[in-house]
């Protein structure tokens, strides 16, 4: 797994470029339609990266293991959280009411009542009667926390996705790599970039004076 056309066609860049052009056109998906045509972004933003990793001298089989490990690793674990993702988002994260203005006066006195009841209990060691009014104002934050919560955990997985593809491609550079596998790569280095060698130029013939009849 050698990659001589630069970083930038890492397994973790190359990836972070396909999730994001994923991320959006996500939104805009319906959810039979979405695996299906989030495939085809992550094929047609490979092709565009590929064009630029072939002017920088790339070889296929470095590409085609970046290929496979985008497509038939990373994308099937993506593709999944996607579409959950989306049916959030399109739920409005399974909020009641959408958590409008008279859903967060309901969290908020549910979470003032409940605070009280726990400040009231003899057995729970609460000193701070302030903590019925914390319990009151995270009701009436509960929509917003609820949904940077999912948003968190959704950007998590994509942060993992692309640190394990780049952890498997730095393992694979140091485990396994066969000697004729490597000059197989090494050969397909010295097509695409030719060295010219040095050219023999021919001395000049020197010019011989004609003689005087």
């Amino acid at each position: 797994m050698l990659n001589v056309a630069g970083p930038e066609f890492d397994f973790g860049p190359v990836l972070y470029a396909v999730l994001q052009e994923c991320e959006h056109v996500r939104r805009g998906l319906d959810p039979g339609e979405a695996p299906e045509r989030l495939l085809e972004t992550a094929r047609r933003k490979l092709a565009e990266i590929r064009e630029s990793y072939e002017e920088c001298a790339g070889t296929p089989p470095y590409w085609s293991d970046l290929e496979r490990e985008v497509l038939e690793t990373s994308m099937q674990q993506y593709i999944p959280a996607a579409v959950e993702q989306n049916r959030l988002e399109t739920s409005r994260y399974g909020l009641w009411r959408g958590g409008d203005p008279a859903a967060r006066a309901l969290f908020s006195l549910l979470g003032l009542v409940i605070g009280g009841l726990i400040i009231a209990a003899p057995w729970i060691p609460i000193f701070e009667d302030a903590f019925a009014f914390l319990l009151a104002l995270a009701g009436l934050l509960y929509p917003e926390i609820k949904k940077t919560f999912l948003d968190f955990r959704h950007s998590q997985l994509l942060n993992k996705l692309i640190a394990r593809a780049e952890k498997y491609q730095y393992d694979s550079r140091i485990h396994y790599t066969t000697a004729a596998k490597l000059e197989a790569e090494l050969d397909a280095v010295g097509k695409k970039t030719p060295v010219a060698g040095p050219r023999a130029v021919a001395a000049p013939t020197p010019m011989r004076n004609k003689e005087r009849s």
